[in-house]
């Protein structure tokens, strides 16, 4: 009986685990069952013919697609980078300050990660607002005629991306302060005594330690502003003129505005593939040894 007594904490996972993968696969099963047959607002109730892989060639011989894919490259390479360096920036700023300052800052910085989506981008769009925005309200005073920020496309990516840094970047302030705490003091106090230099000790000491969090953070991140069309939806809908419609958000806008389920499907099925490629890619970036 005692060899078996390794396996016991397993039978109590196993409700939980079997519960969650059971929505996992039925969802994504259904989903996929979606995106083979020909599914419409018109034919819901009705037998849904089986297309096989026309829907994918739909959505890639569609242009507005293509407009998608360079928006999204535009938003999560910005985004992603943006959050990866200011976010650790700030963490390794909090880490080397004195433990008071750290402690009052720590907090502040959390309150953007923590407002919902829904607030986090109302709050932008009265910030950017063309006739009540804050930022207009300056340039007004200033002589200069209001921008409208949300309602230019040249403008409207630098609103979301901006609106995306703000509530992304708290989460990599949090983690990687967190993963600084696992440098030992001695390290800090040798490099000290040794003379190197800030960057010194962040290059050839902070970073090696810290590379597996940065990977995790870096993952995490990348999942998260891929599928962040929730704040985009609320802040401009995706336009003007699809100038903010990424490829997440392009497959939302098609089922549950136009209908078109199974275009919508096949493209939530091809972000989920787009997300692991650029996983694989990091993972093949850092060496093997940090997973």
């Amino acid at each position: 009986m005692d060899k078996y007594k390794a396996y016991v904490p397993y039978l109590f996972l196993f409700p939980a685990l079997g519960i969650l993968f059971f929505f996992q696969f039925f969802a994504w099963g259904w989903n996929i069952n979606i995106a083979l047959h020909d599914v419409t607002i018109m034919n819901f109730r009705r037998t849904w013919p089986f297309v096989g892989l026309e829907n994918f060639r739909d959505i890639f011989s569609d242009p507005v697609t293509l407009v998608t894919l360079r928006n999204t490259a535009i938003f999560a390479t910005t985004g992603i980078l943006s959050q990866l360096l200011i976010g650790t920036g700030i963490a390794y700023l909090l880490f080397r300050a004195k433990r008071g300052i750290e402690n009052f800052f720590r907090p502040i910085f959390i309150i953007p990660w923590l407002t919902s989506v829904l607030v986090a981008s109302f709050g932008w769009r009265l910030v950017l607002g063309r006739d009540t925005g804050i930022v207009n309200m300056v340039i007004s005073s200033l002589g200069f005629e209001p921008i409208s920020f949300i309602g230019q496309p040249a403008t409207a990516m630098l609103a979301i991306v901006l609106a995306n840094i703000w509530r992304g970047t708290p989460f990599t302030i949090l983690l990687m302060n967190s993963a600084m705490t696992s440098i030992s003091p001695q390290l800090v106090e040798a490099s000290k005594i040794d003379g190197a230099s800030q960057w010194t000790f962040y290059t050839k000491i902070a970073l090696p330690i810290l590379k597996p969090f940065i990977l995790m953070n870096t993952i995490l991140i990348t999942v998260w502003t891929i599928n962040a069309y929730g704040l985009i939806l609320n802040m401009t809908g995706g336009g003007p003129i699809n100038a903010t419609r990424v490829f997440p958000l392009h497959g939302y806008l098609a089922a549950f505005n136009e209908g078109r389920f199974s275009y919508g499907a096949g493209i939530t099925i091809l972000s989920v593939l787009m997300t692991l490629v650029l996983i694989y890619f990091y993972l093949r970036f850092y060496d093997t040894d940090v997973v």
